[in-house]
């Protein structure tokens, strides 16, 4: 093959990676980390690193363990379901995490994301719990 192609080849290749999130596929897609179904709306979440790869998980718990075993490719992006608004996925640097035993999720972490302060204030004030930005979730993970 010659050094022209090879580069045209590769180029195509590297072109094609996007980085941007795969559509979860609730009752069908598998998480990433616990290899459970991923079925409820409300927790799921997703990494998607540099070379545009999709990791999918059944709860937000399932993607801050697996983010604090992370050796990979580095994450380019971080999505969680917002628990106000189920299938609707958000940038978890920008969430606001509830971990409240009043409000289940898959794994029994007990943790929920919002895309709305003021809506994760109320539900925090209504069912209890414990409100977390994305460092402060991160340092609990221990995710360097």
């Amino acid at each position: 093959m010659n050094r022209t192609l090879l580069i045209a080849l590769v180029a195509g290749l590297l072109a094609t990676c996007k980085v941007e999130p795969a559509e979860v596929e609730y009752g069908k897609d598998l998480c990433h980390y616990c290899k459970m179904t991923i079925v409820g709306t409300q927790h799921a979440a997703q990494i998607v690193t540099s070379k545009g790869k999709a990791y999918k998980y059944d709860a937000i718990e399932c993607m801050m363990r697996h983010l604090a075993e992370w050796e990979g490719t580095p994450a380019e992006l971080y999505l969680v379901n917002d628990y106000a608004t189920p299938k609707k996925m958000i940038d978890a640097t920008q969430a606001h995490f509830l971990i409240s035993p009043a409000i289940p999720s898959p794994m029994g972490a007990f943790l929920s994301a919002f895309e709305d302060n003021n809506l994760a204030q109320q539900t925090l004030k209504d069912k209890g719990g414990d409100l977390y930005s994305w460092v402060s979730l991160k340092k609990k993970y221990q995710v360097k």
